[in-house]
């Protein structure tokens, strides 16, 4: 008999061994936060890419409705300064952000496209966001270092008994100077703290199902 918990438990340890069988590497883990962080180098850059993964008790509507509330990013997204929605067209979203990085590095900005897509069958949801070129960056700031390489993943699985298994994957080129040795390194101590801050966001109760 299968206790309430061990499906997603299961379906995690089957996801982290497909994980190890392409290539990536256990980075970081969270064993109390059911965390689990993997990097991997890329072929044609200096530059790791990662994925992350964690099984979070609400519901998947929970984990969309943090997801999509924009302004509240900041408070709980690894390095973002300052957001800016720039348009809202159905399940797309175009965004100015503002990411801070420790001194001496400069500062980055890009503008986003983000578009949500929920499948038929299963309820998996997906958010893919990219940067884009298409919109000017609405601010100028010399001290800034402008990104046009980035793309990252969510991708939201509604667990059997309830709760959700969030992954998170990203790849990017960082522009300006930031040494490949000191990126990767670091790198995956970003989304590690994205989860247990967004973990943290599920529990607030403005993004609980209305009963």
């Amino acid at each position: 008999m299968l206790l309430p918990w061990m499906p997603g438990l299961i379906a995690a340890c089957l996801m982290t061994a497909a994980l190890a069988d392409g290539g990536w590497e256990l980075a970081r883990e969270d064993a109390s936060r059911q965390i689990r962080v993997f990097t991997r180098s890329q072929a044609d850059s200096d530059y790791d890419e990662f994925r992350s993964e964690m099984l979070a008790p609400q519901s998947i509507d929970t984990v969309v409705a943090v997801l999509r509330d924009i302004p509240a990013w900041p408070e709980w997204i690894a390095r973002i300064r300052k957001v800016k929605l720039l348009r809202h067209d159905g399940e797309s979203n175009w965004v100015y952000v503002v990411y801070k990085l420790p001194y001496p590095f400069k500062d980055r900005d890009t503008v986003l496209q983000s578009v949500l897509q929920r499948e038929a069958k299963g309820g998996v949801v997906t958010i893919r966001s990219q940067a884009v070129r298409t919109l000017p960056m609405p601010e100028q700031d010399s001290r800034r270092v402008h990104l046009y390489e980035l793309q990252s993943t969510w991708r939201l699985t509604p667990l059997p008994g309830g709760g959700t298994r969030i992954e998170l994957s990203g790849r990017g080129q960082p522009g300006g100077y930031l040494p490949s040795l000191i990126f990767n390194y670091n790198l995956a101590d970003e989304p590690q703290q994205t989860l247990r801050l967004l973990r943290l966001m599920l529990a607030r109760p403005k993004y609980q199902p209305r009963k």
